[in-house]
């Protein structure tokens, strides 16, 4: 997937600047971050303008959102970073940047891949913006990953990565032009997991913005320590619908209810786009 850069993102600059001042990356932090270079090809100025982008661009990520998520400016276990121009193991939906996490005996090994040879193919794709995407996925993966730990739906995991940039709204602005002052029914997926692929789109892509406004939603009925209560418990084992009703006081049918209707409130233009 593509996405597009908007002025949204000046404000975001300018948090992240105020975070990065607010709370300094420790020692413990920056050693938590490997970088490793490999190109076949014969590019090494481009590779190094990526690999010297990759060197501010993670640490910054990580900055700005452990502390949009009230979490310690650190990682427990170590992310790798690989620039190359051979990817391994691309997944579905190839981008100039995604991460892979496995645990292997208990342990969370987690890497961030930036593909030179697709941000070369696509030299107007916003780096910046995927890499704070799969940082936010590395993160929500390092809070939560524990020996007792529950997996991460994919509602919350792409729901909450589109959250930290002005990923999430432009792609419901985006949606709207296409669907806007209809019932939405276009847009409207099922939290408990599979997607149907055919009618929502390859990948899931057609239920991120149902993914984001439910994370939305489920922050503004929480409240402000919703996140922290969130990967507390999953940390500790506690499944998402249980939390869910922890902290909004819906059952999880309920919650999926009012998240449809959420949904078909702002695609009917009686609520503002989050």
């Amino acid at each position: 997937m593509h996405y597009q850069w908007t002025s949204r993102n000046q404000f975001l600059r300018g948090l992240l600047v105020w975070l990065l001042v607010a709370a300094p990356l420790t020692a413990e932090t920056l050693e938590s971050i490997h970088f490793s270079e490999s190109y076949a090809g014969a590019h090494p100025v481009e590779f190094a303008d990526l690999l010297g982008k990759a060197k501010m661009i993670v640490p910054d990520a990580l900055a700005y959102i452990t502390g949009q998520w009230n979490l310690p400016n650190t990682l427990h276990s170590p992310l790798i970073v690989i620039v190359t121009d051979n990817p391994p193991n691309i997944p579905a939906g190839a981008s100039a940047a995604y991460v892979r996490s496995v645990i292997v005996g208990g342990t969370l090994r987690q890497t961030l891949i930036l593909d030179l040879l697709h941000y070369r193919t696509y030299p107007t794709e916003n780096l910046e913006q995927l890499v704070y995407h799969e940082m936010a996925h590395a993160v929500l993966q390092d809070a939560v990953v524990s020996p007792s730990s529950v997996g991460i739906p994919q509602w919350f995991n792409e729901g909450l990565a589109q959250s930290v940039t002005s990923e999430g709204h432009d792609r419901t602005a985006e949606d709207f032009k296409r669907y806007g002052h209809s019932d939405a029914s276009a847009i409207l997926c099922d939290l408990n997991g599979q997607v149907d692929t055919f009618y929502h789109g390859e990948y899931n892509f057609g239920c991120y913005t149902e993914f984001y406004l439910a994370v939305q939603r489920l922050i503004a009925l929480g409240g402000k320590d919703t996140l922290v209560t969130i990967f507390a418990g999953l940390h500790n084992g506690v499944p998402l619908p249980q939390l869910v009703a922890q902290t909004t006081h819906l059952d999880w049918a309920a919650f999926q209810q009012d998240i449809h209707h959420y949904t078909q409130d702002v695609f009917s233009g009686n609520q503002p786009i989050p």
